[in-house]
């Protein structure tokens, strides 16, 4: 039989993009059209599936913790608003040891929530990781098929076929043996796009889970301080009712006795202050910190969690630190009392130049003697604040409580210190 020369010319080009295709066509069948379960073991699905209804429940029970924590702190602020006593403070310090236990029971209910969402995330990256290495798989078997395809003549191609009609016959199904090349191209690349995607959300659900840990670690350290105050409240009073209500009253007389008597050792010391720590004097306040801060600041400067912000506001700081440890001078200057109170336990207050006073409270024991120069960092005190400790006073635990006062007012100390990372 003879064919002419554009005929031939024609078929052999048809039949040799034929061959091609035909030859590759088992692999795009396999991946024109991926289904769920490609390549992902038999229990991912159900694994996913129990993960996500574990976040489930987990979120529910977060929304009741929420409702019982919102209705105890109504409770305490009906109790705050009521008439000043010791029944009612106890009360109050009672609701809000609660309230702290279901905060902590909520920041753990959603740190596992977090971690079962990060585990459904994981399980769904190693689905798609695996699909992604199936495609490749095929895609490399299918370069070198195409590859093989190159040393077949246009004669084998037609050879190899019963009649020409077979072979046109294949030729709507190779184009649509293309599409289906195409397709499963682009669902390779969303499949891609699709992991990148889930592999910033658990970069993200990373980031939320240590963020949780470090809210936990807060929230435990300050239910812990509810405790240590009921304690504190408990040693100082002997709940009875009259010894609260001295305690009351020998704190605002202390708070206005301080600022008197700042006044009055300023102008007894104006000269003698004139000459000391020659960074105050040039009008410099930058204080040290008395003890080393790195253990965090448990009570801010008219801290909103003060447990009796509803009596007096917090006139301080309060730094953690273990008992015993030296509590240092912030600056020079003179050491004004070493005095003992039911708020603040043993505390000892110096006068710096500037008419700048720092008070330091909580200690166990006092080694600067009333009436004497110190050096800044001189070691004036050992601290204290373990509850029931003589000279402890209402304390939330083992701390330094440390004031600043700017004529007599008590102002924020860390304005005046260096500042510190508290992220731990």
């Amino acid at each position: 039989m003879r064919f002419r020369p554009i005929f031939f010319l024609a078929a052999a080009a048809v039949g040799y993009f034929y061959l091609s295709q035909l030859m590759i066509s088992g692999v795009v069948a396999q991946t024109s059209a991926p289904s769920e379960d490609v390549g992902r073991p038999a229990s991912a699905k159900d694994q996913i599936e129990l993960l996500n209804q574990q976040v489930k429940h987990k979120q529910r029970r977060v929304k009741e913790l929420e409702t019982l924590i919102s209705n105890y702190h109504t409770r305490i602020e009906q109790q705050e608003a009521k008439q000043v006593s010791l029944e009612n403070e106890v009360a109050i310090l009672d609701n809000r040891i609660i309230k702290k236990e279901l905060d902590i029971e909520r920041i753990k209910t959603e740190l596992e929530a977090l971690k079962l969402e990060l585990a459904s995330l994981e399980v769904q990256i190693g689905v798609q990781v695996h699909r992604l290495e199936l495609l490749q798989e095929l895609t490399a078997e299918l370069i070198r098929r195409i590859r093989a395809s190159d040393d077949v003549t246009p004669f084998e191609i037609l050879l190899s076929k019963r009649s020409l009609s077979d072979f046109f016959d294949r030729v709507e199904e190779i184009k649509r043996l293309e599409r289906d090349l195409s397709d499963t191209l682009g669902k390779v690349k969303g499949m891609k796009q699709a992991l990148e995607v889930t592999k910033r959300a658990r970069a993200a659900k990373r980031l939320a889970v240590e963020d949780e840990k470090k809210r936990l670690k807060k929230e435990q350290l300050s239910f812990e301080a509810e405790k240590n105050f009921k304690a504190s409240l408990a040693s100082e009073t002997k709940y009875k009712q009259s010894e609260f209500e001295r305690a009351l009253s020998e704190l605002r007389e202390q708070q206005q006795m301080t600022q008197d008597d700042i006044a009055s050792l300023e102008t007894k010391l104006k000269d003698k202050l004139a000459r000391i720590d020659e960074a105050l004097s040039r009008g410099d306040v930058l204080l040290n910190w008395p003890v080393d801060p790195a253990r965090g600041i448990t009570s801010k400067f008219h801290d909103t969690t003060y447990p009796f912000r509803h009596l007096f506001e917090h006139p301080g700081i309060d730094i953690r630190a273990p008992v015993g440890t030296p509590v240092k001078a912030a600056a020079g200057g003179y050491v004004a009392w070493n005095k003992r109170g039911r708020l603040y336990g043993n505390y000892t207050m110096l006068i710096h130049p500037g008419n700048i006073a720092t008070v330091y409270a909580h200690l166990l024991r006092f080694l600067g003697r009333p009436d004497t120069y110190v050096e800044r960092g001189s070691v004036i005190g050992q601290s204290g604040g373990r509850p029931g400790d003589p000279g402890a006073g209402l304390s939330t635990g083992p701390h330094l409580h440390f004031e600043v006062r700017q004529n007599g007012i008590p102002v924020n100390p860390e304005t005046y210190l260096p500042g510190v990372n508290e992220d731990e």
